[in-house]
Protein backbone atom coordinates (compact mmCIF):
# COMPACT_ATOMS: atom_id res chain seq x y z
CA UNK A 1 0.00 0.00 0.00
CA UNK A 2 1.72 3.14 -1.15
CA UNK A 3 1.34 6.30 1.34
CA UNK A 4 0.41 9.18 -1.85
CA UNK A 5 -3.49 8.88 -1.60
CA UNK A 6 -2.57 11.35 1.00
CA UNK A 7 -1.72 13.70 -2.24
CA UNK A 8 -5.28 13.00 -3.70
CA UNK A 9 -6.91 14.32 -0.47
CA UNK A 10 -4.75 17.40 -0.54
CA UNK A 11 -4.84 18.73 -3.89
CA UNK A 12 -2.43 21.41 -4.34
CA UNK A 13 -3.32 24.60 -2.76
CA UNK A 14 -6.88 23.75 -3.35
CA UNK A 15 -9.29 25.90 0.00
CA UNK A 16 -11.86 24.61 1.94
CA UNK A 17 -14.76 27.04 1.81
CA UNK A 18 -14.57 30.34 3.57
CA UNK A 19 -16.85 31.25 6.58
CA UNK A 20 -18.70 34.57 6.41
CA UNK A 21 -16.67 35.78 9.63
CA UNK A 22 -13.14 34.84 7.50
CA UNK A 23 -14.41 36.74 4.15
CA UNK A 24 -15.62 39.59 6.71
CA UNK A 25 -12.06 39.61 8.11
CA UNK A 26 -14.24 39.34 11.43
CA UNK A 27 -11.50 38.46 14.22
CA UNK A 28 -10.50 34.77 15.86
CA UNK A 29 -8.73 33.76 18.49
CA UNK A 30 -5.24 33.83 17.11
CA UNK A 31 -2.95 30.54 16.87
CA UNK A 32 0.92 29.77 16.83
CA UNK A 33 1.61 27.30 14.27
CA UNK A 34 4.95 25.67 13.75
CA UNK A 35 5.57 23.76 11.44
CA UNK A 36 9.11 21.45 12.14
CA UNK A 37 9.69 18.90 8.93
CA UNK A 38 12.69 15.99 9.35
CA UNK A 39 14.03 16.22 5.91
CA UNK A 40 17.08 13.90 7.16
CA UNK A 41 17.52 10.68 5.22
CA UNK A 42 13.93 9.80 5.44
CA UNK A 43 12.77 12.92 3.08
CA UNK A 44 15.12 10.64 -0.04
CA UNK A 45 13.36 7.65 0.28
CA UNK A 46 11.45 7.08 -2.76
CA UNK A 47 8.82 4.11 -1.63
CA UNK A 48 7.14 6.79 1.32
CA UNK A 49 7.44 10.06 -0.66
CA UNK A 50 8.37 12.11 2.51
CA UNK A 51 9.54 15.03 1.42
CA UNK A 52 6.11 15.38 -1.62
CA UNK A 53 3.77 14.24 1.73
CA UNK A 54 5.46 16.98 3.54
CA UNK A 55 5.24 19.42 1.21
CA UNK A 56 1.90 18.77 0.50
CA UNK A 57 0.63 19.21 3.88
CA UNK A 58 2.71 22.06 5.24
CA UNK A 59 1.14 23.62 2.10
CA UNK A 60 -1.97 22.37 2.84
CA UNK A 61 -1.93 24.05 6.80
CA UNK A 62 -1.05 27.26 5.51
CA UNK A 63 -3.85 27.80 3.12
CA UNK A 64 -6.56 26.21 4.94
CA UNK A 65 -5.81 26.73 9.02
CA UNK A 66 -3.66 29.95 8.59
CA UNK A 67 -5.76 33.26 9.29
CA UNK A 68 -4.82 36.81 9.30
CA UNK A 69 -3.83 37.30 13.37
CA UNK A 70 -1.96 33.87 13.19
CA UNK A 71 1.83 33.16 13.93
CA UNK A 72 4.01 30.68 11.81
CA UNK A 73 6.86 29.36 12.05
CA UNK A 74 8.46 27.11 9.72
CA UNK A 75 11.59 24.62 10.63
CA UNK A 76 13.47 22.20 8.81
CA UNK A 77 15.11 19.83 10.78
CA UNK A 78 18.52 18.04 9.87
CA UNK A 79 21.81 17.91 11.52
CA UNK A 80 20.45 21.33 13.19
CA UNK A 81 17.08 23.20 13.17
CA UNK A 82 16.83 26.06 10.72
CA UNK A 83 13.96 28.76 10.84
CA UNK A 84 12.83 28.49 7.15
CA UNK A 85 10.27 31.53 8.62
CA UNK A 86 9.15 32.94 11.28
CA UNK A 87 6.10 36.04 11.38
CA UNK A 88 2.46 37.31 11.96
CA UNK A 89 0.49 36.79 9.27
CA UNK A 90 -1.96 39.48 8.82
CA UNK A 91 -3.90 40.24 5.42
CA UNK A 92 -6.91 42.23 4.07
CA UNK A 93 -10.56 41.11 4.63
CA UNK A 94 -9.52 37.71 5.76
CA UNK A 95 -7.79 37.42 2.99
CA UNK A 96 -5.44 33.32 2.93
CA UNK A 97 -1.54 33.27 2.33
CA UNK A 98 -0.60 33.73 -1.29
CA UNK A 99 0.21 30.81 -3.31
CA UNK A 100 3.40 32.28 -4.51
CA UNK A 101 4.29 32.45 -0.50
CA UNK A 102 3.32 28.95 -0.06
CA UNK A 103 5.44 27.28 -2.64
CA UNK A 104 8.62 29.58 -1.80
CA UNK A 105 8.32 28.96 1.90
CA UNK A 106 7.51 24.97 1.43
CA UNK A 107 9.77 24.69 -1.12
CA UNK A 108 12.80 25.88 1.30
CA UNK A 109 11.23 24.11 4.16
CA UNK A 110 11.52 20.42 2.39
CA UNK A 111 14.58 20.40 0.43
CA UNK A 112 16.53 17.46 1.56
CA UNK A 113 19.32 17.53 4.16
CA UNK A 114 23.10 16.85 2.80
CA UNK A 115 24.96 16.01 6.01
CA UNK A 116 24.43 13.41 9.09
CA UNK A 117 22.45 13.17 12.00
CA UNK A 118 19.03 14.41 13.46
CA UNK A 119 18.03 16.95 15.40
CA UNK A 120 14.06 16.26 16.27
CA UNK A 121 14.91 16.89 19.86
CA UNK A 122 16.56 20.28 19.14
CA UNK A 123 13.62 20.82 17.00
CA UNK A 124 10.69 20.44 19.33
CA UNK A 125 13.16 22.26 21.93
CA UNK A 126 13.47 25.34 19.02
CA UNK A 127 9.89 25.22 19.18
CA UNK A 128 9.33 25.10 22.98
CA UNK A 129 11.58 28.44 23.14
CA UNK A 130 9.63 30.06 20.22
CA UNK A 131 5.89 29.44 21.51
CA UNK A 132 7.26 31.54 24.83
CA UNK A 133 7.19 34.56 22.86
CA UNK A 134 3.59 34.59 22.27
CA UNK A 135 2.26 33.97 25.25
CA UNK A 136 -1.19 33.54 25.99
CA UNK A 137 -1.87 32.42 22.35
CA UNK A 138 -2.96 28.79 21.57
CA UNK A 139 -0.42 26.60 19.90
CA UNK A 140 -0.57 24.22 17.57
CA UNK A 141 3.27 22.23 16.57
CA UNK A 142 2.79 20.16 13.55
CA UNK A 143 6.18 17.53 13.31
CA UNK A 144 6.55 15.53 10.04
CA UNK A 145 9.10 13.19 10.55
CA UNK A 146 10.11 9.36 10.05
CA UNK A 147 10.62 9.42 13.88
CA UNK A 148 13.97 7.87 13.64
CA UNK A 149 15.80 8.68 16.70
CA UNK A 150 18.90 6.77 16.28
CA UNK A 151 20.64 9.93 15.11
CA UNK A 152 19.99 12.31 17.17
CA UNK A 153 21.81 13.40 19.37
CA UNK A 154 19.51 15.24 21.55
CA UNK A 155 17.34 11.83 22.04
CA UNK A 156 17.51 11.47 25.60
CA UNK A 157 16.05 14.58 26.25
CA UNK A 158 13.23 14.18 24.17
CA UNK A 159 10.65 13.09 27.13
CA UNK A 160 11.97 16.25 28.94
CA UNK A 161 11.59 18.41 26.06
CA UNK A 162 8.31 17.03 24.83
CA UNK A 163 6.85 17.35 28.57
CA UNK A 164 7.78 20.80 28.60
CA UNK A 165 5.41 21.45 25.37
CA UNK A 166 2.25 19.90 26.88
CA UNK A 167 2.94 21.27 29.98
CA UNK A 168 1.95 24.72 28.52
CA UNK A 169 -1.61 25.70 29.33
CA UNK A 170 -1.42 27.40 25.58
CA UNK A 171 -0.85 24.18 23.80
CA UNK A 172 -3.83 22.95 22.06
CA UNK A 173 -2.68 20.28 19.49
CA UNK A 174 0.41 18.29 18.55
CA UNK A 175 0.58 16.32 15.49
CA UNK A 176 3.12 13.91 14.92
CA UNK A 177 2.86 13.13 11.12
CA UNK A 178 4.46 10.83 8.51
CA UNK A 179 5.75 7.86 11.21
CA UNK A 180 7.77 4.84 9.71
CA UNK A 181 6.55 1.64 9.61
CA UNK A 182 10.25 0.41 8.92
CA UNK A 183 12.42 -1.46 11.23
CA UNK A 184 15.41 0.81 12.97
CA UNK A 185 18.87 -0.68 12.95
CA UNK A 186 17.91 -2.54 15.99
CA UNK A 187 15.44 -3.83 14.33
CA UNK A 188 12.42 -2.40 15.99
CA UNK A 189 9.57 -0.58 14.16
CA UNK A 190 10.82 3.49 13.69
CA UNK A 191 7.28 4.61 14.98
CA UNK A 192 7.05 2.45 18.32
CA UNK A 193 10.35 3.56 18.89
CA UNK A 194 9.24 7.04 18.93
CA UNK A 195 5.87 6.78 20.74
CA UNK A 196 8.16 5.02 23.51
CA UNK A 197 10.48 7.44 23.50
CA UNK A 198 7.87 9.93 24.59
CA UNK A 199 6.60 7.98 27.42
CA UNK A 200 3.48 8.41 28.87
CA UNK A 201 3.04 12.04 27.51
CA UNK A 202 2.26 10.47 24.60
CA UNK A 203 -1.48 9.43 25.52
CA UNK A 204 -2.55 13.11 26.29
CA UNK A 205 -5.44 13.72 24.59
CA UNK A 206 -3.82 16.66 22.55
CA UNK A 207 -1.33 14.73 21.08
CA UNK A 208 -2.42 13.49 17.36
CA UNK A 209 0.15 10.76 15.21
CA UNK A 210 -0.11 9.54 11.89
CA UNK A 211 2.16 7.01 10.59
CA UNK A 212 3.18 7.18 6.56
CA UNK A 213 0.37 5.46 5.47
CA UNK A 214 -2.36 7.05 7.99
CA UNK A 215 -2.36 10.76 6.61
CA UNK A 216 -5.22 10.12 4.43
CA UNK A 217 -7.30 9.12 7.60
CA UNK A 218 -5.75 11.08 10.19
CA UNK A 219 -5.65 14.82 8.30
CA UNK A 220 -9.38 15.67 8.78
CA UNK A 221 -9.29 14.77 12.32
CA UNK A 222 -6.11 17.84 12.53
CA UNK A 223 -8.63 20.12 10.89
CA UNK A 224 -11.67 19.67 13.04
CA UNK A 225 -8.78 19.85 16.28
CA UNK A 226 -7.42 23.57 14.74
CA UNK A 227 -10.79 24.63 14.06
CA UNK A 228 -11.75 23.68 18.06
CA UNK A 229 -8.92 25.25 19.21
CA UNK A 230 -9.96 28.70 18.06
CA UNK A 231 -12.95 28.25 20.46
Amino acid sequence: MSPLPFLSLLPLLSPTPMSAGTVLGLSTPPLHFVIAADMTGSSKNPAYKYADQARVLSQSIMLNQVRSGDTLTLLRICEGVQTVADFKFLSKNGARMGKADILRYTGALTQPCTGRGSAITAGLSKANALLARTAGVGSVVVLFSDGALLDDAGRAKLPTVFGKLLGSKDTRQLFFAGLSPEKDRNGNSIRDGFVGALGKAGDDARVLMAGAYDLNNVYPTFADAVKKARR
